[in-house]
């Protein structure tokens, strides 16, 4: 039996980080299969962690949305949802006041887990 791909669905991701101090401008730029950038809304779970693994969840003071796309809070400090614009891109503004190092874990619908570098948050 050959697998075919879902058309139009979030298989991978790109995530940029901007300059981090008390914030930190991220873009989270949707893949489809063969790599090209989402050229669809596509909605992914968001998660942080203390751990480039992404095993232990952690939290900062706020993930809101940016310029493209939106984001909602469904579990108070722990989990979100993230609906890109029409390109796949998702830009986000996080913020934390206190000395702490998180990456961001993104979710795609596969299942994947997409983790980013280490933000250095410095209060």
């Amino acid at each position: 039996m050959e697998w075919t791909p879902i058309v139009d669905c979030a298989y991978d991701c790109d995530i940029t980080l901007g300059t981090v101090s008390t914030t930190c401008a991220v873009v989270v730029q949707l893949k489809d299969f063969a790599g090209n950038d989402l050229a669809v809304k596509g909605m992914v779970g968001l998660y942080l962690s203390s751990d480039a693994d992404g095993l232990t969840k952690d939290n900062i003071d706020n993930i809101a949305a940016g310029t493209d796309g939106n984001v909602w809070e469904l579990l108070v400090d722990n989990y979100y949802m993230a609906c890109s614009e029409a390109d796949g891109d998702i830009d986000l503004a996080l913020s934390e006041a206190a000395d702490t190092d998180v990456y961001l874990n993104v979710v795609l619908p596969n299942g994947k887990i997409v983790t980013s570098a280490i933000m250095e948050f410095t209060g």
